[in-house]
């Protein structure tokens, strides 16, 4: 797939496509981890690989795809969120439950991914976001801070909750579980 990396950043549509193939199945996984509706998932893939191809002349030919696809569809999602007034974040603010529809696994996803996607759909979006970026994104709290607009303390604070809510839902689930 990389040998059309030049023809991509030419803006050739087929080569485009190739590119949309190959990468949109992991980039809506990536998407479904920001939102718990997957209708917003796909609304974010589609915004996301409408900002790839409109940029795909700033792609660095030396350098993989994936990972600046990847960032392009992050922020997309971060974006979106805000637009959304869904993703405010402020220190020592505690998030309201949010309504999420149905976890429905997508085709090619393990048990385990499954379940773990399973949790991010039920977590507040404000944990979900700082959670997404740190562990499964591997930004710093520098970065996500620069992302977010908040302070590295939040961001600090906000993974602490995060961590906390999902350690309590799964002790819930076991103890539901054994009962």
């Amino acid at each position: 797939m990389e040998e059309h990396i030049e023809e991509f950043i030419k803006g050739d549509k087929k080569a485009f496509d190739r590119v949309y193939e190959k990468y949109a199945p992991s980039m809506l996984v990536t998407c479904r981890r920001y939102t718990s509706c997957r209708d917003n998932a796909q609304e974010i893939l589609q915004e996301a690989f409408i900002k790839v191809y409109e940029n795909s002349g700033k792609a660095n030919p030396e350098l993989p795809l994936g990972p600046w696809i990847k960032t392009i569809t992050i922020r997309t999602a971060i974006n979106m969120l805000k637009r959304q007034r869904k993703l405010v974040l402020k220190d020592n603010e505690n998030f309201f439950e949010t309504i999420a529809e149905p976890f429905e696994p997508e085709k090619n996803m393990t048990e385990k991914q499954a379940e773990l996607m399973k949790i991010l759909n039920e977590m507040p979006t404000g944990y979900r976001t700082i959670f997404n970026l740190f562990v499964l994104d591997n930004l710093t709290h520098k970065e996500i801070a620069e992302y977010l607009e908040i302070s590295e303390g939040t961001s600090k604070s906000q993974l602490t909750r995060a961590r906390d809510w999902i350690k309590n839902n799964l002790e819930k689930k076991r103890n539901d579980e054994r009962a």
